[in-house]
C-alpha cells in the first residue's frame, strides 16, 4: 500500500485545527479518491507525474454511471490536495487548477489534423495514436495494453470495474505486432508515462501545426466515434464500444464542430 496519503494523520491535523467538519469531509474524500488511484503496484513512490494524471483521472473519468465531475468540481478537489501537499511539506508536487470552465466538449481534431499528425509522428506516436484513433481506448486503457493482447481474438477492457470488449483492426495488429517484436508476452505495448505521451501529442502537434488545443489523448478517441458515425455506424453499437453507461454521453460524439457545420451547409443544393 502507498503511504503517500497519511489519512489519519490529515483529519486529527484538521480536527485540531477547528476547520468545519463539512470541509473535512469534502477534504477526506477527495484524499480517500487519491489514495485509491495511487493504490498501483507500479507506484512506489509518488511523481508529479502520478499527480497529473490523478487530475486527468478526475477530469475525463466517470465517478458514477453516466456521471462526470464538472470543471468547478475538480478545482476544489485539486485545491484540496494542494492544501495537504502544503501539510505535508511536499510544495514542489502542487498542480495547476483547470483553465477552462465550459460544459461544452473540448475542441478535437479533423481528418486533416488526424492525417498531417501521423505524418509527423515518429513511429511509437503514430501507433498510439492509431490504436486510440481505431479502438476508441481511454489513455489509462491503452496504457494498460500487454503484448499478450495482440494475440487474442477479443480484448477485455477494465475501467473502474466495468469490463467491455474490444479488439484491434488486423492491420494495426501487425504493425503493432512488429514494434513489440522484442517484449515479453506480459510487457506493457506503451510503457512509458501517460504524462509523457500527452507532452508528446503537444510535440507533434506544435511540428504538424494543428491547434494545441485539439491535442490530447481524449481527442483521438473523439476523432474514433465521430468517424465512426459519420461512416454510418449505429449509436448503441457505440456506447457499448466506448464503453458508457448512459447513451447520453455518447451523443455528445454527434455534435458538429463549427467547420463541420459550416461545410455541411456550403454541400447544400436545393433547387
Amino acid at each position: 500500500m502507498n503511504m503517500f496519503v497519511k489519512l489519519d494523520a490529515y483529519r486529527y491535523y484538521c480536527l485540531e485545527n477547528e476547520i468545519a467538519a463539512n470541509t473535512i469531509k469534502n477534504y477526506m474524500m477527495t484524499l480517500n479518491q487519491l489514495n485509491d488511484f495511487l493504490d498501483q503496484p507500479e507506484i512506489s513512490e509518488v511523481t508529479k507525474d502520478d499527480l497529473i494524471n490523478f487530475k486527468q483521472h478526475l477530469k475525463e473519468d466517470y465517478y458514477a454511471p453516466g456521471k462526470k465531475y464538472k470543471t468547478n468540481t475538480c478545482n476544489q478537489k485539486i485545491t484540496a490536495i494542494n492544501i495537504y501537499l502544503n501539510w505535508l511539506e511536499r510544495p514542489e508536487l502542487k498542480l495547476k487548477l483547470f483553465k477552462e470552465q465550459t460544459t461544452n466538449h473540448r475542441e478535437s481534431i479533423s481528418q486533416d489534423d488526424f492525417e498531417r499528425f501521423l505524418r509527423y509522428a515518429d513511429k511509437e506516436m503514430k501507433l498510439f495514436v492509431l490504436t486510440i484513433a481505431n479502438t476508441g481506448l481511454r489513455i489509462s486503457e491503452i496504457c494498460a495494453l500487454r503484448k499478450r493482447d495482440l494475440y487474442e481474438s477479443i480484448i477485455e477492457v477494465e475501467n473502474k470495474g466495468k469490463i467491455r470488449i474490444i479488439d484491434i483492426p488486423l492491420f494495426l495488429k501487425k504493425q503493432l505486432r512488429q514494434f513489440v517484436t522484442n517484449l515479453d508476452d506480459t510487457d506493457f505495448i506503451f510503457s512509458k508515462t501517460q504524462s509523457h505521451y500527452r507532452q508528446q501529442i503537444k510535440d507533434v502537434a506544435g511540428k504538424a501545426k494543428i491547434k494545441l488545443t485539439r491535442a490530447y489523448p481524449h481527442s483521438f478517441r473523439h476523432y474514433f466515434a465521430k468517424k465512426f458515425i459519420a461512416d454510418g455506424g449505429d449509436s448503441t453499437a457505440l456506447q457499448q464500444m466506448l464503453g458508457h453507461s448512459d447513451i447520453k454521453t455518447t451523443t455528445i460524439y454527434t455534435k458538429m464542430s463549427k467547420e463541420e457545420l459550416a461545410k455541411t451547409f456550403r454541400g447544400i443544393k436545393n433547387n
